[in-house]
């Protein structure tokens, strides 16, 4: 076998697995550009403790703004970002102040007032949301 070929099935049998690695880095890049920063800030109880409003940050980078929004998780579940439906969701990070009427009722405010709403549901599951 001549030395050019020797060569080039080297060449050949590095470029696979170098090529994959890139392929790899790469993917793991453009994941993380896309992802969002999720910040827990506030957690409401209902009088029996067993539901909370969870309150978060969400900041997705420069082309997308920040927002807050809130959930109802059962207590003893974990929150997670992806699989938890959010109620509220606005514009900006702000203060939530929040208090449950009933097991089934719960207010819900901001400060300073809510320039912009993505979300405001009415309910959550089989709990009234009020605004305030």
């Amino acid at each position: 076998m001549s030395r050019r070929r020797r060569i080039a099935i080297v060449v050949a049998a590095l470029a696979i697995p170098i090529g994959f690695l890139c392929v790899v880095l790469i993917d793991n890049v453009m994941d993380q550009f896309g992802a969002c920063r999720v910040v827990r800030q506030k957690l409401f109880a209902s009088p029996s403790g067993s539901q909370l409003v969870v309150v978060v940050w969400k900041s997705c980078g420069a082309t997308v703004p920040d927002s807050t929004q809130a959930s109802i998780v059962a207590r003893g579940r974990t929150f997670s970002p992806e699989s938890t439906p959010t109620f509220v969701s606005v514009r900006g990070h702000l203060e939530v102040v929040g208090a449950w009427s009933s097991e089934r009722a719960v207010r819900v405010g901001f400060i300073p007032e809510a320039a912009e709403i993505y979300k405001r549901d009415p309910r959550a599951g089989d709990v009234t949301i009020n605004y305030e």
